[in-house]
């Protein structure tokens, strides 16, 4: 004679079954969220690229003293390049730049690029 309760699951086994089902849906949408991040800045730093890439080749007026350039791209980037002396003395003046670019417009994340150019003769 078979007994009445061994057919089928007992409540603490569907509830440990839902508490690991719990588990691994937490991890599997941790991963997921952390992957869009990712993606998103790795978009991001594309874009800064490709406008460090057009500053680079761009005809960006000739740097001949301390200032700052600011622009925007047709992608909504924004971009700004301060330039300060460096003080050495010789003929040719040598500037810090530093760029910083916006991917996402003045609202978003920026990076920052350090870099020299060196200016028109004295």
């Amino acid at each position: 004679m078979a007994r009445g309760g061994d057919d089928g699951f007992a409540l603490v086994e569907a509830v440990v079954a839902f508490a690991i089902l719990a588990v691994a849906l937490g991890v599997a949408m941790a991963t997921v969220s952390q992957s869009a991040r990712v993606l998103a800045r790795a978009g991001d730093m594309d874009v800064a690229s490709r406008v460090l890439d057009m500053l680079a080749a761009s005809e960006i007026p000739a740097i001949d003293g301390e200032g700052t350039l600011t622009g925007r791209t047709d992608e909504d980037a924004a971009w700004r390049i301060a330039a300060e002396p460096v003080r050495d003395g010789h003929a040719r003046p040598l500037f810090a730049l530093t760029v910083t670019v916006w991917p996402r417009g003045e609202t978003g994340p920026g990076y920052i690029y350090h870099g020299f150019a060196s200016g028109t003769e004295r």
